[in-house]
């Protein structure tokens, strides 16, 4: 796997883990402000589901080279 196969892996990896991680930990707001959507989080957390989702693509990421290297290097 070249650098730049690896770089796309790990971008569409990225974002599969991200609209993943996206819903948890959110919170209503029950009385939102007038022009507010009730339907909006309260805190989103997103550095905290980005620095995650980096994470688990970094690792994702690393066990698909890993695999493609090893063992569909010989098809």
């Amino acid at each position: 796997m070249s650098v730049v196969e690896t770089v796309v892996v790990f971008a569409i990896v990225w974002w599969l883990f991200f609209f993943m991680l996206l819903p948890w930990g959110v919170e209503r707001n029950e009385a939102p402000d007038k022009g507010h959507d009730a339907g909006a989080p309260v805190r989103p957390m997103l550095w905290r589901k980005a620095l995650a989702t980096s994470v688990l693509a970094a690792a994702a990421t690393a066990v698909i080279r890993w695999a493609v290297e090893s063992y569909l290097r010989d098809f």
